[in-house]
């Protein structure tokens, strides 16, 4: 996902203010959980865990703060994995609508086998934006059954840590650094059993590093990170959406996999050469070699067709 106006007017906000637009959200989203909200407020409330958390390393464990945060991270994971039942699914329905008009697009003639092709994404869509509305419904439930608790949590956690804008920490990009080391050393070789956990693993520090934005080498984490965060998120939405079309008892999807498949395998390679690139960038970062005009090396992965291309092959 693009970095976005709405988030980086969150990163100039106070502690205060991102809670402000936290409950706001919660409210929307527990009225009706459109894509754009169930969007946003997931981001925030992972922005405030990070943040908050981010403090306890500085309070005793048994303080009334700390407990404060621990309660509040433990309710924001709950409501997290909810929305994300949902995220997910917009996701991936926004990419089937985008590959079916792509197979589509062209007033030339289109072969059988993509028209096919098409009908059978169409189907998958159908079928995942009826599982949407089921999960939709689940966040409202859970959101009512939930927001009087999260927003007693939520108070008690502005109370603890205050009011104050996040100040630049000269330490703060060093911090971050070490902590993407220590999670690269702890995934010498990416592949596809642990690139999700590694992508899973580096999210908190791209939001402490946005929040912390206003530190120039902040920043260039934040934005190395996503790029990861990026082409990995690319290469296991066509992964899921892959096995879903194979999962389902139809010969007839036979088209569809295979052309799932396909673009999961370029978006593997992509996304495994972006990781390669991140890796060393990081490493410029550490040692003080990298500089804002610095060209980016271009990951090994060769470009990935665009879905035409990946479709007419399989034509």
């Amino acid at each position: 996902m693009n970095r976005t106006g709405g988030s980086e007017e969150l990163e100039s906000q106070s502690l205060s203010e991102r809670l402000s637009e936290w409950r706001r959200l919660l409210e929307r989203c527990g009225r009706k959980p459109g894509r754009k909200r169930v969007h946003a407020l997931r981001v925030v409330t992972l922005r405030i865990q990070a943040e908050v958390e981010g403090e306890l390393r500085d309070l005793p464990c048994a303080s009334h703060e700390a407990q404060a945060i621990l309660d509040f991270g433990r309710r924001a994971e709950k409501l997290r994995d909810s929305l994300g039942a949902v995220r997910e699914l917009d996701v991936w329905i926004g990419k089937l609508k985008d590959l079916r008009e792509s197979l589509s697009e062209s007033t030339e003639y289109v072969p059988r086998s993509t028209r096919e092709t098409a009908q059978q994404i169409e189907r998958l869509e159908y079928r995942l934006a009826k599982k949407r509305d089921k999960a939709a419904e689940k966040l409202v439930t859970a959101i009512e059954r939930r927001q009087d608790d999260l927003l007693s949590t939520a108070s008690d956690v502005e109370k603890a840590i205050g009011d104050g804008e996040a100040e630049v920490d000269e330490g703060r990009a060093s911090k971050l650094l070490k902590e993407f080391a220590g999670i690269v050393a702890e995934f010498p070789n990416l592949d596809e059993g642990n690139l999700h956990d590694f992508r899973k693993r580096i999210k908190k520090i791209r939001y402490m590093a946005e929040i912390h934005a206003a530190d120039p080498v902040c920043d260039r984490i934040a934005v190395q990170v996503k790029k990861a965060q990026d082409a990995i998120g690319e290469w296991h939405d066509w992964q899921v959406l892959a096995r879903t079309a194979g999962s389902e008892k139809r010969a007839k999807n036979s088209h569809a996999v295979e052309l799932l498949s396909s673009l999961t395998s370029e978006a593997y390679e992509t996304a495994l050469g972006t990781c390669d690139s991140v890796g060393r960038r990081m490493a410029d970062l550490a040692h003080g070699t990298d500089t804002p005009s610095k060209t980016s090396r271009k990951p090994p992965a060769r470009t990935a067709p665009t879905m035409r291309e990946s479709a007419s092959k399989l034509a």
